[in-house]
């Protein structure tokens, strides 16, 4: 990384004065004879200062006066770029001007103005503002000497102490599972070693990656494995001789005089080779990402003896692709309870901690904030070592990292060289994040619009566009480890996030937990959070700052819920903040905004008005020409677009999701910018027309087509050029119901000519997800069965319930997700539904063999699933899931062979003759009946011996389970049995043998009998239940709930006998109401209990009582914990003479197995 690539600033300079010394001003100023020698005092302004900044950047760290000089100068450069903004955007307004003019004569006489014709009208206020600058500029420079900045041409590398390959093991803590976890690749059990491998270790600045990979060079196991263990510590500076000539006399044990690599290379070579040993080659904290480097060093290692590694610390993952890395482990921060033990023992030692009250919730919230960072953990303890002042303690835990003592702290030197080491464009989006406060997740897709909005996407000689650089920016910054994915968000650690504030400096701010909001006039982002819903927030601190640019509220809840915003901050406030450029009202209860609201925000790129109680949006968003961004979703007040929206013509994300628009605005179509657009809404007669869509050549994403009733021009529905559009994954195209339903039922007209429109529609082949919602034609257009729609996965049909048969999907190969709901004129599905009409003869082809999801649902009419034979393969050979909902009519048999299946889902299907024994479901690991399968009377559990989750409810005509002998003990997998209101159930198998960790579930079965003939159960003349295997696994746990079960005399229920050894059980238990339990004996019910057993009798015998739950699935019991019971607590008597008088119990048996035995507690 050389020269102005790698400074923060450069980003700036570069961007902001390629415009101002770019053509249209240099023959401005030629044109205009104005004085040019402003434009060559600039120059050599920028000359002078861009030689110092690599310098000026670096000492800014530690020297407060070169640190407010590079503020002095991003302060200029801002100011810079405020002044052509409004120079660029005023000339934009008089160019949309002249071509919205509805006068052609006008027009004529206007043209289109060009960006130096309006600086002809405006010279004398541009030429003072350059002035202004210039002079800055130049003072700025002057004071290059007096500060000591040198030129230099090159980042230096930072340099930092070597790590080696000793480790304390007494102070490491939590790595034991991710050690065992990479010495799996390190040492294959089953001996399959294939040449030389690399594993990486990847994770942020000070997670522990060195630590861990010195308890691996130190194993053991790994000592006898490998014959050479090299250890080098490359950081930042990769040279490839050095880290030859380390491995080489780590080899030969002597000092290399070699001064040729090649000839370096050639003698390692053969060193390795000859030994015929493994060798392991450890290269910690590694950065280079060429892979030319990379190729060269491995060179000596590629023909060493099988089995050889080289384990790789970094934190990039691109450093780990680059070297094709076998197995990449993202190492995660630590537990509270191992970072609790770290700081104990790097503040105390060897000593026995004394900590009071007062202390000891400081230390707990001093490992909190840490968040899980083993090298945090040792810096604040280390400064707290052998610490007893309070005072002391407060100081560090509302310390950032820069104020730490840095005699004593290395955590923000160690998470810097991250910074240091960015490329100048992601230093900027970097510290830009500095905006969210800590512990906000946040969306990728966001987050790249913010950047957009603030310019720091620049397109050189890049041919993407600014959504996909912006991808390529984050990307980056994940690589780096700088943030963290969640499910579907992502984080920055805390200490990431300070690190992030302290590149930004005092031009960031963040209102956050309740403190008084800080900003001074040179503040330019702003974020805040909005999570106090009851109080409007203050913002008197802001009319301080005139030259903010993002005014953006954050919830660290990601909470739905409004917020209030004063009037006077909306309505005042707000609008004369004439430069910003990020602006979110989102989630606020504002119904109305003044109109000319948004008239001198023309700067606005980003404007958030989502979830808002917005009723109209003001006619002065139309002047927003520089708006990139509009998100209105959710705003379901809102029923139309500005009429003079297509003035905006920068527009590219364009979000109405939610809301309930009539229409599309007329000349939509020139929002050709346009890369994003949620939905479009078809108009009827004054608005847009679906052709529209023809102009908008560059979609990407998601598309919703909603209201196509509206369309009968099939030429219209053709202009649309949906398949030109091949950035569109995803298409819904929706019709909606009303009194044109009728009309196309009766009409064949109106339903020929839907199907007419719908054939022109065809997208573009590269679509992924496809969805057809209320479809008023009685056929699916051809294109639909095309096999070369071969990206398409997911496709959804719902309630086209004029279509009497489905389209041919079998032959879409890519297909694995599909769905179809509501389709009420479907009777029959036979081969039409696999094969294509030209396919039907010749059935040498295998339907739907991606597919993996299947899903069936309110089809009332839907009477026969037709087997079809294939000569071929098999039908449905990858799926996994199938749901069949709510087809009451359907009978007959489901396929009979899916290898594949792996959960099965029937509901409210009364006539399916579901015949277990006569399938092939030998995967089967999920399986729900309910309220289905009328002619199921025996279920035969041997059929699925893989089966872990049974739900059966509703099955009026269920007599048994059945398990035979020969099977009891292949059943392993079962975990959850469920059986509920089954009136006619008799007979259980036996249930001990079937699983270690079995939960059973019985509920309102009223004839429940279960016969058992070994000699230990709870007996009852009408109900038998066995008492579980104590003999198995010492492990074993088994639960059973019965619920709602007829018990006609008093229960005379028995614990187990006592077992030998003494235990703790640890189980929670639910609240419920008090039920009669067979006579006059009430059990009691416990909320949130911990129940603890041990040897001994239990409280059975005469009167025995249990423990009453609600119908609450029951937790796998935790792992023994030493922590004392809660009191029991008895619910208030019910008083509801309908809950006193329900028919049978709630009763909970349940025995948890766990070396102990257990006893009934009341």
């Amino acid at each position: 990384m050389t020269g102005i690539e790698g400074m923060f600033l450069s980003a700036f300079l570069q961007a902001l004065f390629q415009t101002l010394l770019s053509e249209p001003f240099k023959s401005f100023f030629k044109r205009r004879e104005l004085n040019e020698d402003v434009l060559e005092r600039l120059s050599t302004a920028l000359l002078t200062i861009t030689a110092v900044l690599i310098d000026a950047e670096e000492k800014q760290i530690t020297n407060p006066v070169v640190e407010k000089w590079v503020n002095e100068l991003r302060d200029v450069v801002y100011h810079a770029e405020d002044a052509l903004d409004d120079i660029a955007t005023e000339a934009l307004r008089l160019n949309i001007g002249a071509e919205s003019s509805s006068s052609n004569r006008l027009r004529q006489l206007r043209g289109r103005m060009s960006l130096g014709d309006f600086l002809d009208g405006n010279s004398e206020h541009l030429e003072t503002r350059l002035e202004k600058v210039t002079i800055r500029l130049e003072r700025l420079a002057s004071q290059r000497n007096i500060l000591g900045l040198k030129e230099l041409t090159a980042m230096l590398p930072k340099q930092r102490l070597p790590t080696t390959s000793l480790v304390d093991e007494s102070e490491v803590f939590g790595r034991a599972d991710d050690k065992d976890e990479i010495i799996r690749f390190l040492i294959p059990e089953n001996g399959n070693d294939n040449g030389l491998t690399v594993v990486a270790i990847v994770g942020t600045g000070g997670v522990g990656k060195t630590t861990l990979s010195q308890l691996l060079y130190n194993d053991q196991r790994v000592q006898s494995h490998f014959g050479t263990r090299v250890w080098a510590h490359v950081s930042e500076e990769f040279d490839v001789f050095k880290i030859t000539k380390k491995v080489y006399e780590s080899v030969t044990s002597r000092p290399c005089e070699f001064t040729d690599l090649d000839v370096l290379q050639v003698k390692l070579k053969e060193r390795l080779t000859g030994t015929g040993l493994p060798f392991l080659l450890v290269l910690d904290d590694l950065w280079n990402e060429n892979v030319a480097d990379w190729d060269l060093l491995r060179q000596p290692f590629i023909h060493a003896a099988q089995g050889s590694h080289i384990l790789v610390t970094t934190r990039s993952q691109r450093v780990a692709s680059i070297m094709c890395a076998i197995h990449v482990h993202n190492l995660q921060p630590l537990s509270d309870g191992d970072c609790w033990s770290l700081f104990i023992k790097t503040v105390f030692g060897n000593q026995d901690p004394c900590l009071d009250r007062e202390i000891g919730d400081l230390a707990e919230r001093i490992v909190h904030k840490c968040r899980g960072l083993p090298l945090a953990v040792k810096t604040l303890g280390g400064v707290l070592r052998f610490e007893g002042k309070v005072k002391e303690w407060e100081r560090v835990l509302s310390s950032r990292i820069w104020d730490l003592p840095a005699d004593k702290s290395n955590l923000l030197p160690v998470l810097r060289v991250s910074y240091y080491y960015l490329p100048a464009h992601l230093k900027r989006c970097f510290a830009y994040c500095s905006i969210f406060p800590k512990g906000h997740a946040f969306e990728k897709e966001k987050v790249v619009l913010l950047w957009m909005a603030e310019g720091f996407l620049q397109q050189t000689r890049s041919n993407k566009n600014l959504e996909e650089l912006g991808d390529e920016y984050f990307y980056e910054l994940q690589s780096r480890s700088l943030f963290q994915k969640t499910k579907t968000r992502y984080i920055m650690h805390d200490f990431i996030n300070e690190l992030s504030q302290f590149a930004s400096g005092e031009f960031s701010s963040k209102f956050e937990d309740g403190c008084k909001l800080q900003v001074s006039e040179r503040t330019r982002y702003l974020s805040y959070l909005r999570d106090n819903y009851a109080e409007p927030m203050e913002f008197e601190a802001l009319r301080e700052v005139k030259f903010l640019r993002t005014f953006l509220p954050v919830s660290l809840t990601n909470s739905s819920r409004s917020c209030c915003l004063d009037t006077m901050v909306s309505e005042k406030l707000l609008p004369t903040l004439t430069r910003l450029r990020v602006l979110s009202l989102s989630h606020y209860k504002i119904a109305r905004l003044p109109p000319d609201f948004f008239r001198n925000l023309s700067h606005v790129r980003f404007l958030d008005l989502s979830r808002t109680e917005l009723e109209k949006l003001p006619k002065s968003l139309c002047y927003m020409y520089n708006l990139q961004t509009l998100l209105i979703s959710y705003c379901s007040s809102v029923k139309e677009l500005p009429t003079d929206i297509s003035n905006l013509i920068n527009l590219r994300y364009l979000d109405l999701i939610g809301t309930k628009l009539r229409q599309m605005p007329r000349r939509f179509g020139r929002l050709k910018s346009l890369q994003t657009l949620t939905t479009f809404f078809v108009s009827a007669s004054d608005g847009a027309r679906i052709c529209e869509l023809g102009e908008l050549h560059d979609l990407h994403g998601k598309l919703k087509i909603i209201e196509l009733q509206r369309v009968v021009d099939v030429g219209d529905a053709a202009g649309a050029n949906l398949n030109s559009k091949k950035h569109l994954k995803e298409i819904d195209f929706v019709w909606r119901t009303g009194s044109s339903s009728s009309e196309s039922n009766t009409n064949p007209h109106r339903t020929q000519n839907e199907a007419e429109v719908f054939e022109k529609l065809r997208p573009h082949s590269h679509i992924e997800k496809l969805t057809i919602e209320r479809y008023k034609g009685r056929r699916f257009p051809k294109w639909l069965s095309d096999s070369s729609f071969s990206r398409i996965v997911c496709i959804h049909l719902r309630e086209c319930q004029f279509c009497s048969s489905l389209p041919s999907l079998g032959q879409l190969p890519g297909l694995k997700e599909l769905n179809i709901s509501g389709m009420a004129g479907i009777r029959n599905i036979g081969p039409e539904f696999y094969f294509s009409d030209l396919q039907l003869r010749d059935r040498d082809q295998q339907p739907f063999r991606s597919l993996e999801t299947l899903r069936f649902d309110n089809l009332p009419d839907w009477q026969e699933w037709l087997d079809v034979r294939v000569t071929r393969g098999d039908l449905f050979p990858s799926l996994k899931k199938l749901f069949i909902l709510r087809c009451p009519a359907l009978r007959g048999n489901l396929p009979t062979f899916l290898p594949s299946l792996i959960s099965l889902h029937v509901y409210k299907c009364g006539l399916l003759d579901f015949q277990p024994d006569h399938h092939e479901y030998r995967n089967l690991q999920t399986l729900s009946i309910k309220s289905s399968c009328d002619s199921l009377v025996t279920f035969p559990l041997s059929q699925f011996a893989k089966l872990e989750k049974l739900e059966i409810d509703q099955c009026t005509s269920l007599h048994s389970l059945q398990l035979s002998n020969e099977h009891l003990h292949g059943l392993n997998a079962l975990r959850n049995l469920r059986i509920n209101d089954c009136q006619n159930l008799q007979r259980l198998p036996e249930l001990s043998f079937l699983s270690q960790q079995l939960q059973v579930t019985i509920t309102n079965c009223r004839y429940l009998r279960q016969s058992m003939e070994q000699q230990h159960q709870y007996h009852h003349p009408q109900f038998h239940l066995p008492r579980s295997n104590v003999s198995g696994s010492p492990r074993s746990h088994v639960a059973v709930i019965i619920l709602s079960c007829v018990i006609t005399n008093d229960a005379d229920i028995h614990s187990p006998p006592p077992l030998p050894r003494p235990g703790q059980i640890r189980m929670p238990v639910y609240r419920t109401k008090d039920k009669d339990l067979g006579g006059n004996d009430t059990a009691i019910s416990v909320a949130g209990t911990d129940i603890y057993g041990g040897s001994g009798g239990g409280s059975g015998g005469d009167g025995g009582k249990g423990i009453i739950a609600s119908d609450t699935k029951l937790p796998s019991p935790p792992p023994p914990s030493p922590l004392p019971p809660r009191s029991l607590q008895r619910p208030k008597p019910v008083s509801r003479k309908e809950d006193r008088d329900l028919i049978g119990t709630n009763m909970l048996l349940a025995s948890s197995l766990l070396n102990s035995g257990f006893r009934w507690w009341l």
